[in-house]
């Protein structure tokens, strides 16, 4: 399997006020899978609107490092594969609003990202064909994604 490279992007999705309706600027880390934005490649794949943020947002420490942590889970050769949310409203961060997750699992040296889908915590996740799986190196894995969570 091709191993991929992840990388994080700083990327602004700018707040607008219209008719009463106002959407909060958020700041926040992307995810880039060999040099491209995971969040286009799951909306080209998926169908469906690219307004979500990823976990790794500007001034919330905390729950920066509880994404990276998810992230990361999978360095315990132990744990069976499990989902994470990777995408979420940039409103509220809500499951209810829509999401996107993916399955990751641990290999000897690699992380495997796959079983992409689309879920709303009240049906059951759907599954986006043909997308991946991508294989990551442990190492430089880790390195980024608590760069990221430093943001």
């Amino acid at each position: 399997m091709h191993r991929s490279t992840l990388t994080f992007q700083n990327t602004v999705r700018p707040g607008t006020s219209s008719n009463g309706c106002t959407t909060v600027e958020r700041c926040f880390s992307d995810f880039r899978i060999d040099g491209r934005s995971l969040l286009e490649i799951l909306v080209t794949a998926g169908g469906g609107h690219s307004d979500f943020m990823s976990g790794f947002v500007s001034g919330f420490s905390e729950q920066n490092l509880r994404f990276a942590n998810s992230l990361l889970r999978c360095e315990q050769p132990e744990v069976e594969p499990y989902r994470v949310l990777i995408y979420i409203c940039p409103e509220c961060g809500d499951i209810g609003c829509g999401a996107y997750s993916v399955q990751i699992r641990r290999l000897s040296t690699e992380i495997i990202w796959e079983a992409f889908a689309y879920e709303n915590g009240y049906e059951e996740p759907r599954v986006i064909p043909d997308l991946g799986p991508f294989s990551f190196s442990s190492a430089p894995y880790a390195r980024a994604v608590k760069a990221a969570s430093e943001m």
